[in-house]
């Protein structure tokens, strides 16, 4: 019960996989592995960002303040990591039931978070004391769910570093892991149960304006100017949507570019979701956009969910009509494509021969090809949560590139390698793809999806 799905929301541009689809994780089953009771969240006692100096103009000061300086203390951190699980319970036709228990009790920092957080440290190479086993009633050990802080300015104190690796607090602002019932003696990482009762969250103030001092040891450092209480507040938010269950999304790809080279302007920030798998400055990541909020919905439905929005399915096929798992199929909504998008992938809930999870157990469970069931079970998709209003159906590839390298999106359940198959690099759309008019309460389905 030690092992851990962790989604990371990167500060910096550099080469690396991310997540992208709907649900977090699934089992081998294909089903999403989501909560099925009241999310709970204790956090700890500790500051997140400590005062470095500069005063407030009083005692011997001659009232000159000479240097900014910053504080959160912990009832500001925990006040930030409550307005954003409300963000995510206000999001319409959605029903996300979240209470806050109790907190943890004491101040966690670098020397007893072995204690409370579950996982490992260093590499692996020491475990963690503490367990989820508690939270889904298989021992006495306590549920934590943890929400932790790491405000230490001394580098060799740093918790996100000892989780996460060396001179990672100045790529990582926050992490979020789920923690779903897997069994222990299984190579595959197997998630025995889709019933989520236990995650965890860290958030650090290094890059928080004033930022930490820089590491000459580390090749990275926080972005020039830092990052502001704002950006804080929206990463808080993007990572509270992974604690609940939900992915990143590529729905919008052409602005993930520009938030990459900067060039993106304030109209299209507003259309970047909060669940967005890179930092954008720009984004105002505490409004989820029609993407996430679909996402929400499908997974935590309110009651009158089907009633008010309504969904279209089917399979996507090469172009010679092949029955294709691992394509990112996407409806968008005629003179709003960009507002009014909603992205799933083909075959994410489709059964599979094993469950491996990138980083942990192998990737074998991950795979185009990897799947028990017929063709076209493999290649379908569903998307449900769109607004009633007329849609174009389209298929996007995956790799972004910025003049440094790809960024490759590891998918739930599988990673699709455009290389090895028809499907080119860039502009794998069918133009003929079909436009689909959404009504209240619709089910569209049998819609196939191609790729060019």
């Amino acid at each position: 019960m030690k092992k851990f799905l962790i989604s990371l929301l990167f500060l910096m541009s550099f080469p690396l996989p991310l997540l992208a689809g709907g649900a977090f994780s699934t089992t081998p089953d294909g089903i999403p592995v989501l909560w099925d009771t009241t999310i709970t969240w204790r956090a700890e006692e500790g500051p997140l960002k400590i005062d470095q100096g500069g005063g407030d103009g009083g005692g011997d000061s001659g009232g000159c303040q000479l240097t900014k300086a910053i504080s959160i203390n912990n009832a500001q951190a925990v006040q930030m990591v409550d307005n954003a699980f409300r963000v995510w319970q206000a999001v319409p036709n959605s029903n996300i039931q979240v209470q806050q228990g109790p907190s943890l009790g004491v101040e966690v920092d670098f020397f007893n978070l072995e204690d409370f957080f579950v996982g490992s440290f260093f590499g692996g190479s020491i475990p963690s004391n503490a367990t989820s086993e508690g939270c889904y009633g298989l021992s006495n050990a306590e549920c934590n769910n943890g929400v932790f802080f790491d405000s230490s300015v001394d580098p060799q104190l740093s918790e996100v570093d000892a989780v996460l690796g060396e001179c990672m607090r100045f790529n990582v602002l926050a992490f979020a892991s789920i923690l779903p019932l897997v069994a222990n003696d299984s190579p595959q990482f197997t998630i025995q149960e889709p019933g989520l009762r236990s995650a965890q969250m860290m958030i650090s103030g290094t890059c928080v304006d004033p930022v930490n001092p820089p590491d000459a040891n580390c090749p990275s450092a926080c972005p020039q100017g830092g990052v502001t209480l704002e950006q804080l507040q929206g990463t808080i938010t993007h990572e509270v949507g992974h604690f609940i269950g939900l992915d990143h999304t590529l729905v919008n790809p052409d602005l993930f570019e520009k938030c990459l080279d900067g060039s993106i302007n304030a109209a299209e920030a507003e259309q970047i979701p909060t669940m967005i798998g890179l930092f954008c400055p720009a984004a105002n990541l505490n409004t989820p956009a029609r993407d996430d909020q679909a996402a929400a919905g499908t997974f935590y439905p309110a009651a009158n969910f089907a009633n008010l929005t309504c969904s279209i399915s089917g399979i996507t096929t090469l172009a010679n009509g092949t029955p294709q798992r691992c394509l990112e199929v996407v409806a968008r909504e005629l003179g709003n494509d960009k507002g009014n998008a909603v992205a799933t992938i083909s075959g994410a809930f489709a059964e599979r021969f094993t469950q491996g999870v990138n980083g942990l157990s192998g990737t074998s469970g991950k795979n185009i090809v990897n799947c028990t069931e017929s063709a076209a079970q493999c290649a379908a998709y569903e998307i449900h949560g769109l607004t009633p209003g007329t849609y174009k159906m389209t298929v996007h590839d995956f790799s972004l590139t910025n003049g440094t390298g790809d960024f490759d999106f590891i998918l739930e359940p599988c990673t699709p390698d455009f290389a090895s198959d028809s499907v080119g690099a860039a502009g794998i759309d069918d133009p003929d793809n079909p436009t689909i008019v959404c009504t209240p309460g619709g089910n569209n389905q049998n819609v196939t999806v191609r790729a060019n």
